[in-house]
Parts: structure tokens; C-alpha cells; sequence
């Protein structure tokens, strides 16, 4: 019984350590902002000195670390081709703001790997010697081995899309409506998009990533509609599609550019209204249930309390 007791806080300080890592080695790339300006500005212009803007990528593919070579070569020895999986995988760490090289890889090794400890840890839990609640313990730590091996990296990449998307989705109306007044002001398309990288740099760091990679990409790649066509499918969301539709129709026909954006921008300001007055038509139907639980009890007692006081006095007289 002791063993056992035993057992459980060391399996759970093993589990804790290895997501730890994991989860620390997809997410120590994110750079200052500062630091990544200079970077990316020293990218182009050793692209532009070198003549050749058509291999150009944003997304510097670091030094792979130790620990992901280790996963490498185990990945590469039971015959599964990692490198493919990370072309084909790589914008869909990119949406769940995992740029690192190395990101593909470690869900490949928690999920063809790291699964089978899991499996082999629920399976000893399930048919340990304990009885009573150590058992009962043994057994809800078995399922959530199991729902973490099975379906947490999925989770943890949809969570972090969600809520790379809500920073988006929240910083986007700012962009907006400074690149409009750039363009108002007589700036390119190139220049406004500088121009707002360099002022939403601290405030909004990612929105101001996409951005300045859609600029850099306009200034070095030849084909123009493909770059902004590459912001709509790095972000995959509503508000940068209607923009790269717009900026498209404005590149293709010679529409302005101004008139464009504002029109965009009086768009989406009457739809993030209509999403206001909607969280705040669902307020009272949310605040109900709160209401009747916390504020019912105590008003019953405000008025009842009295009178069964008065109740209680009467009775004890007689």
C-alpha cells in the first residue's frame, strides 16, 4: 500500500517534467519584437543584395535542439519520415502560433511515442494490488493518462489556435484603421504596412508578425497577389480574408486604395457593434442563473427571517 502511495506522486512528477519540457521548447522561440524587426531587416537585405527573393521565408529555421534531435532519430528509426510531416504540418502550427522548426516534431513524438508510456502507466494503474480509494484514485489517473495521450496535443494545438485568433481578432480593428490612415496620408501599401508594424510593435506583437511578413513578402517575392493571398491562409480567419480580398481587387483593377480600406473599415466597425450588442443582449439570460443561485437564498432570508424569528420566540414562550 505504501509502494503505491508512493508511486502516484512519482509518475505525476515524471508526466509534469516531460510536458514541461515539451511545452517549453515549442514556445521559447518567440523573440522581442525589437530583436525580430532588426533580424528580419537584415534578412532583406542580404536577399536584395543577393538578387533572389523566390526562396525567401519568413520563419528562420533555428538549430535544432538536443532534445529534438533525440526525437529525430527515434522518429527516423521506426521508419516514420519526419520531414514530410513537418511540410505538411507547418502551417498548422504556424495558426496555433508555433512557429518553431521544431514544433512538428515534438507532436510527432508525443503522439506515436509518447502514447505508449502513457498506455503502459494506465495499464500498471488499472491492474495495480490496491484496493478502496488508492484504487479509485489509481483508476481516474489511468483515464486521464489516456485522454492525455490520446487527445492532448490535439487539444493543446486547438487551444492555442483559439486563442491566437481571439489576439488577432482583438488587435485587428487597430490595424486596421492605422493602415487606413497611412494610406490617407499618401504612404504604398509596402510603406503603411512599415508604418504599422512600427507602431503596433509592442502593443500587438502578433498581428504586427503577420503583417510585416505580408510586407516583406510584397517587397521581395514577384508575385504580389500570392502574398497576400499567403496572409488569408497563414491566419484563416474572416477579417484577413476580407482584407487580402480587398487589397487583391485593389492591386488587380486599380481601385483605390483608400476608398478600399475605408470601406472595409466602416464594414467591420458595424460588425464588431453588432457583436457587442449581441454579447450584450445574452447578458441577462447569463446573469439569470448567478441571480436565482446567490442572490435568492439571501432574499428569502431577508424576508422570511423575521417572521420565523417571530415564530421561533412564540413557540419557545409556550
Amino acid at each position: 500500500m505504501s509502494g503505491n502511495l508512493l508511486l502516484l506522486p512519482a509518475i505525476a512528477a515524471i508526466l509534469v517534467f516531460l510536458l514541461f519540457m515539451v511545452v517549453s521548447q515549442l514556445t521559447n522561440k518567440k523573440e522581442n519584437i525589437r530583436e525580430r524587426m532588426e533580424r528580419i531587416v537584415g534578412e532583406e537585405n542580404a536577399l536584395s543584395n543577393a538578387g533572389d527573393a523566390s526562396e525567401f521565408d519568413d520563419d528562420v529555421v533555428e538549430a535544432s535542439s538536443p532534445l529534438a534531435n533525440m526525437c529525430d532519430h527515434i522518429l527516423r528509426a521506426m521508419g516514420m519520415d519526419t520531414e514530410t510531416f513537418r511540410k505538411e504540418s507547418q502551417l498548422r502550427f504556424y495558426r496555433a502560433g508555433l512557429g518553431s522548426y521544431n514544433a512538428p516534431t515534438y507532436y510527432l513524438f508525443f503522439k506515436r511515442i509518447g502514447i505508449v508510456f502513457f498506455v503502459l502507466i494506465a495499464a500498471y494503474l488499472v491492474f495495480s494490488d490496491a484496493t478502496g480509494m488508492i484504487k479509485l484514485m489509481h483508476w481516474l489517473l489511468a483515464i486521464l493518462l489516456l485522454f492525455l495521450g490520446f487527445f492532448g496535443g490535439d487539444t493543446y494545438l486547438q487551444n492555442q489556435r483559439t486563442k491566437r485568433e481571439k489576439i488577432l481578432q482583438s488587435s485587428f480593428p487597430d490595424a486596421l484603421d492605422l493602415l487606413l490612415v497611412c494610406v490617407e496620408s499618401g504612404l504604398a501599401l509596402d510603406g503603411s504596412l512599415a508604418r504599422v508594424c512600427k507602431e503596433l510593435g509592442h502593443a500587438h506583437p502578433e498581428i504586427t508578425q503577420e503583417l510585416n511578413r505580408t510586407r516583406l513578402e510584397l517587397t521581395l517575392l514577384n508575385n504580389r497577389p500570392q502574398a497576400l493571398t499567403n496572409l488569408a491562409e497563414r491566419t484563416d480567419m474572416m477579417a484577413f480574408r476580407s482584407l487580402s480580398t480587398s487589397l487583391l481587387q485593389s492591386e488587380r483593377f486599380g481601385t483605390s486604395l483608400t476608398d478600399t480600406l475605408r470601406v472595409l473599415s466602416d464594414d467591420y466597425r458595424q460588425t464588431r457593434l453588432m457583436v457587442a450588442e449581441d454579447k450584450a443582449g445574452r447578458l441577462p439570460v447569463m446573469m439569470t442563473l448567478p441571480l436565482i443561485v446567490l442572490m435568492m437564498p439571501a432574499l428569502f432570508l431577508i424576508i422570511l427571517g423575521p417572521a420565523i424569528l417571530k415564530v421561533m420566540t412564540v413557540m419557545a414562550s409556550r
